[in-house]
């Protein structure tokens, strides 16, 4: 008798659990815990698509933020920058106002002249202006606003074919040699195996070198007669240009690098009109006033600043 009650006490217990665990699951609670436990496949379809869209910049030095290079060179700024030191192969041009970029450039700088130094012993690279800390206008440039941009001094030799270091830019004449120091003559060799070797840069893409068009001839003249290899002879003559505007830049290169990958949609490769004071046509009042008739009251009033404005050369 004790053990027929034994036993339907015991299946009165696991049919009252088991009700119980029914009427759980049935539960308003219990469709919300299992609902918010699992996962959502088209919100995470979602959210991966949308990180997917975030710019993929690389952590700064100090984990602060990514280095991302926002807007054009002629209007942008700069996050995360990467300061470029002087060391054995490289000077920065004192003061050191602007020495911040991104770390693709600033690694492809000092790449480059390692390399150089090493097949030629004894070679500083002289570096001027990169960037602003957080980009932006930089007295005397057109450019240089968003971390792409570097103003690179030439190689030298005396008139023994000696290397030559030099702590300021040189302009450099058609016959080769410096302006303002006749001992001096642009050295080919070192000049281009600078070109090279950005052009050939594993981890940095060069997309514009700003030099005089004499000095450009020079180069690939050079290249030809040395054998270079095709493919990087033909990127050398795409990338070589002297600036449509501004000055010849005869006395430096301008090298800029393409926008990083993953930052395309932050960073824009070609130049925006400069917010800074630009040689302008002037403009004549009864065209001004027709701007203004026509709702541009913005670009009527920045053609009638610009009419009083000298007409300066900037870098």
């Amino acid at each position: 008798m004790r053990a027929r009650l034994f036993a339907l006490g015991a299946s009165f217990a696991i049919l009252t659990s088991s009700g119980l665990a029914l009427g759980l699951q049935g539960s308003p609670a219990a469709e919300r815990a299992r609902s918010d436990a699992a996962a959502d496949p088209s919100a995470k379809a979602k959210a991966g698509k949308e990180s997917s869209k975030q710019p993929r910049g690389r952590p700064a030095r100090d984990g602060s933020q990514p280095t991302l290079s926002i807007g054009s060179p002629t209007r942008g700024r700069l996050s995360g920058a990467h300061e470029l030191e002087s060391r054995d192969a490289l000077l920065l041009r004192k003061p050191a106002r602007a020495p911040f970029g991104l770390p693709e450039l600033v690694g492809m700088l000092s790449r480059a002249a390692e390399r150089v130094r090493g097949r030629y012993p004894g070679s500083v690279l002289l570096v001027g202006d990169l960037s602003s800390k957080q980009g932006g206008p930089i007295a005397g440039h057109r450019s240089h606003e968003s971390g792409r941009d570097a103003d690179v001094g030439f190689y030298f030799v005396d008139r023994r074919g000696k290397v030559q270091k030099t702590d300021r830019f040189l302009s450099v004449l058609e016959n080769g040699r410096a302006k303002d120091r006749p001992e001096l003559a642009f050295d080919e060799r070192r000049n281009w195996a600078l070109v090279q070797a950005w052009l050939t840069d594993p981890k940095t893409r060069v997309q514009h070198i700003f030099v005089s068009k004499a000095l450009r001839s020079r180069l690939l003249a050079y290249a030809r007669a040395g054998g270079v290899y095709v493919p990087v002879l033909h990127r050398a003559a795409l990338a070589l240009k002297q600036p449509s505007r501004g000055l010849s830049h005869d006395d430096h290169f301008h090298v800029r690098i393409a926008c990083p990958p993953g930052q395309r949609d932050v960073c824009q490769a070609e130049p925006q009109p400069s917010r800074r004071k630009q040689r302008v046509r002037r403009a004549k009042p009864e065209r001004i006033a027709q701007l203004r008739e026509s709702g541009a009251s913005a670009a009527a009033g920045d053609v009638a600043r610009t009419e009083s404005l000298a007409l300066v050369k900037t870098r």
